[in-house]
C-alpha cells in the first residue's frame, strides 16, 4: 500500500540520502597477483565493461556471491539483478551462484583494501574459456571512508555493507529490504559496465549526462545511476511499490555503444 509523502519524516529522507552512493568507485590500493589466472580480475572498475556487455569474448556470465553472518542477500534482489543482466548483457547464459556464508572478520568497518584482501582469501570463481566470472560480497561492517551502501573496487568485483542496508530499510517510512538491495546491486554493476563515463571502460557517453559534481554518476535524478538513486521518488512517491529504479535513455545508449543491449 502506497504511503503518502506527507507522512514521511524528514529524518528518514536524510538518513537514506546519507547512505546512497555518492562516490562508489575505488581504484586505489594494491593489486593482488593472479599468477594462476589468465584473465586478470584485479584491474580498475570499468576495465571489463565490454566483456560484460558484449558476447565477442565471453558468451556466459557466472556470479559468485559471499556474505558474512546475518547478511545473506535477499533472494528477490538477486532475481532482480539477474533480470537486469538479461536486459542489458549479450550473454547466452547467466548464472548467479547460491550465496555462500563466509567468516566474519569482526570489524566495525571495512576499507576497500580490506575487501580486496577478503576477496583474495574467499573468491573461488574465475573467468575461463567463454565464461566471464564476477564476484561480490556483503560484509558485516560499514565502509570506512564514508557512508555508502556499496563500492565497485575491481573490474569484476563489488562489495556491499550490511549495516547500511539495515539503516536504509528500517524505521517508519523506510522502503523494503528487497528494494534497497536490488537498487544497490544494480547500481554498482552499472559502474562495472562503465557507467557513467568511467575512463578506459569503452562505455563512452553518447550524449553529455555525467553529473559534474558527483563523480561517475548520471545527472538525471530519475535514473538508476543518479548519485542519490532517485531519492525523491524512491522515498516520497513510491514507498510501498516494488518497482526498481531503471536506467535512463542516456545510460542505456552508453551501454549499447559498448556492445550492450
Amino acid at each position: 500500500m502506497k504511503r503518502s509523502r506527507s507522512y514521511l519524516p524528514a529524518l528518514i529522507i536524510a538518513i537514506f540520502i546519507a547512505f546512497i552512493l555518492q562516490s562508489c568507485l575505488d581504484s586505489t590500493g594494491p593489486k593482488n597477483e593472479e599468477s594462476e589466472q589468465s584473465y586478470s580480475h584485479v584491474q580498475n572498475p570499468g576495465t571489463s565493461a565490454n566483456d560484460f556487455l558484449a558476447d565477442s569474448n565471453f558468451t556466459h556470465l557466472v556470479v559468485e556471491v559471499d556474505y558474512m553472518p546475518g547478511y545473506e542477500p535477499n533472494a528477490e534482489a538477486l532475481d532482480s539483478l539477474e533480470t537486469f543482466f538479461k536486459q542489458r548483457l549479450h550473454k547466452n547464459s547467466i548464472t548467479i551462484k547460491e550465496p555462500t556464508e563466509i567468516e566474519s572478520r569482526n570489524q566495525d568497518s571495512y576499507s576497500a583494501n580490506d575487501v580486496r584482501d577478503i576477496e583474495s582469501e574467499e573468491r573461488s570463481t574465475f573467468s575461463e574459456g567463454d565464461t566471464l566470472a564476477a564476484y561480490f560480497m556483503i560484509v558485516d561492517g560499514e565502509y570506512s571512508e564514508r557512508e555508502l551502501m556499496g563500492i565497485a573496487y575491481y573490474n569484476t568485483s563489488n562489495a556491499f555493507f550490511g549495516p547500511a542496508y539495515d539503516e536504509a530499510s528500517s524505521g517508519p517510512g523506510s522502503i523494503s529490504r528487497y528494494r534497497v538491495e536490488a537498487i544497490s546491486f544494480r547500481h554498482e554493476f552499472g559502474h562495472l559496465f562503465g557507467l557513467v563515463d568511467i575512463p578506459n571502460s569503452g562505455t563512452e557517453m553518447q550524449e553529455p549526462h555525467r553529473d559534474q559534481d558527483q563523480g561517475n554518476h548520471c545527472d538525471n535524478d530519475q535514473c538508476l545511476m543518479y548519485y542519490a538513486t532517485q531519492t525523491t521518488d524512491l522515498i516520497g512517491n513510491t514507498v510501498g511499490d516494488e518497482e526498481i529504479t531503471s536506467l535512463d535513455e542516456n545510460c542505456i545508449a552508453d551501454l549499447r555503444g559498448n556492445g550492450g543491449k
